[in-house]
């Protein structure tokens, strides 16, 4: 399990080229990744966004990369653009009625003047540091999701123990609680019909308390709960790869659902608290698994 929270960075040099890679990641339901390259690098950003789609599968990342390149100059004078734009300026001077000559540092501003004869897309050497520094970046982004979602499965653990201990005391509580129901009512009935002789009618409410009570019975959401426990702790346990946030997220919205109706059919003082850890733990579960991958 792996949270989706998390950073990862590299640095490397070599052949004279410095790369710096920097991943953050945040929860989010689907991929969302947002790329920040130097213009030079653009041609990558395809390749780029490939590998880091096959690391990661959910999140809001940030990707930034910085490159530096030390490596001597492979460059040229373009004379045939450098005659044009002399002659272009000097026409210019010309009809303005100057006879200054034309600046240099002007001409050389120019664009296209310097060219490079090195092809980024095919320079082996960048290419090269570029893959391996973003590799090394992922990997210790990784480290840092799989550190943080371990922090989270005992956060989980945790509240899906206090969940089960409730259940069990909630459970005690349910025979008595239908007992004690069944008498007050059964008391209640006898004091309305009085003196009236009316076996019949008395042994006919008996059995519609009957039916009315065993309506409070909670034993069937307490079964699903635990049910639904069980598979929130195999899938916690489950060590195959793929993305098992939102599996635990459809689990934690049932259990959310059995909660409830176990709060609205059975809460009596006695049993209360525990139903309230009960829903305030699955909630915390909700959200906390909203942030895992």
């Amino acid at each position: 399990m792996k949270s989706m929270t998390g950073y990862g960075k590299a640095s490397l040099t070599r052949y004279d080229i410095s790369i710096d890679v920097e991943i953050k990641s945040i929860n989010a339901r689907y991929l969302d990744l947002k790329l920040y390259i130097p213009r030079d690098l653009s041609y990558a950003e395809f390749n780029i966004r490939k590998m880091i789609n096959k690391a990661l599968s959910r999140g809001t990342l940030e990707v930034r990369i910085n490159y530096t390149d030390h490596r001597e100059p492979n460059i040229e004078l373009n004379i045939p653009k450098l005659m044009k734009y002399n002659d272009i300026i000097k026409t210019a001077m010309n009809h303005l009625g100057s006879d200054e000559q034309v600046p240099i540092e002007i001409l050389m501003k120019e664009p296209g003047i310097i060219e490079s004869n090195r092809k980024l897309d095919d320079d082996q050497d960048l290419n090269e540091v570029l893959i391996e520094c973003i590799k090394l970046a992922i990997d210790q982004l990784d480290s840092c999701l799989v550190a943080e979602g371990e922090d989270i499965r005992n956060v989980l653990s945790s509240s899906l123990s206090k969940i089960q201990a409730a259940i069990q005391e909630v459970e005690k509580q349910i025979p008595i609680y239908k007992s004690d129901l069944f008498e007050n009512m059964k008391k209640r009935i006898l004091e309305i019909l009085g003196n009236v002789n009316a076996d019949v009618l008395e042994q006919r409410l008996i059995q519609e308390l009957a039916v009315y009570i065993d309506k409070y019975d909670v034993q069937e959401e307490i079964t699903r709960l635990r049910s639904h426990i069980l598979t929130f702790m195999e899938n916690l346990d489950c060590t195959r790869d793929g993305d098992i946030g939102k599996n635990l997220n459809f689990i934690m919205q049932e259990m959310q659902r059995e909660a409830n109706t176990l709060g609205s059919k059975f809460s009596t003082p006695q049993t209360f608290r525990y139903i309230l850890i009960i829903k305030e733990e699955v909630e915390t579960c909700r959200e906390i698994i909203q942030n895992v991958a």
